[in-house]
């Protein structure tokens, strides 16, 4: 595939991309899901040769992802495992694809909402998974996601401990979106839910602050990964930075 095919190839998934923010900020379910029909239409003509194969596929996974959020029962389903599939395919050509490791969790832990006992947590270990798949790529990143499976499985010691980490590694959603968070259902009952929740927009101490200031170690700690963490209506998003 030549260089004119490659750029063809970003051009379309940039505008399938576009198509995606619309339908997600339409209120108008029937428009939203015509767009996101379009979306996956033009990821979907992008051969497996073109530069930008990669991102089409992760990117139809996520269309697949948003379209499954509105639909209910069998066809809800089928749409997250369908993304499902395009995030392993992502994940097979690319071994160390954060988003399409995390994401796939993410898909997983929703499916697991709309399943039997048996499925659930079937789908829950896969879920643990492909996270597990996430932190060996970029250590901590799947911090919350493990929190909320923590969650679902009562182990509330274990949650409020990956909330925190999460909390240090700047990974948390914002604070709405984890209070309503359907996985933290039963987690924010619990009396140290509440403080966790305070701490989030607790002022740095001096003391903390002045930890590691102008060290190498330091400087290393204060910028986590080339990757922005942040909340976008799902667990999370990924947001490319440059490097400081």
């Amino acid at each position: 595939m030549g260089l004119f095919g490659s750029i063809t190839g970003k051009s379309k998934v940039k505008v399938a991309n576009n198509k995606v923010q619309k339908a997600r900020a339409n209120d108008d379910v029937a428009q939203a899901e015509k767009l996101f029909a379009e979306a996956m239409g033009i990821y979907q003509s992008i051969p497996s040769g073109n530069g930008a194969f990669n991102d089409a596929l992760y990117n139809w996974g996520m269309a697949l992802l948003y379209s499954a959020r509105l639909k209910q029962g069998a066809a809800a389903v089928a749409l997250y495992q369908e993304a499902g599939k395009k995030f392993s395919y992502c994940l097979v050509a690319k071994p160390d694809y954060l988003g399409a490791a995390l994401d796939w969790g993410v898909a997983l832990m929703e499916l697991a909402a709309l399943q039997d006992a048996g499925d659930k947590e079937a789908s829950y270990v896969l879920a643990k998974e492909k996270f597990t798949i996430a932190n060996e790529i970029q250590e901590g990143v799947a911090s919350y996601n493990f929190a909320c499976l923590h969650a679902v499985h009562n182990d509330f010691d274990a949650c409020k401990k990956a909330l925190e980490l999460a909390l240090e590694y700047g990974n948390l959603p914002d604070e709405d979106e984890i209070k309503n968070d359907a996985d933290m259902k039963i987690a924010k009952t619990k009396p140290w839910f509440d403080a966790f929740i305070t701490s989030i927009d607790a002022p740095e101490s001096d003391e903390d602050s002045g930890k590691d200031k102008d060290t190498e170690e330091g400087s290393q700690k204060a910028v986590y990964s080339n990757t922005k963490i942040r909340t976008d209506g799902y667990k999370i998003d990924y947001d490319k930075k440059e490097k400081k």
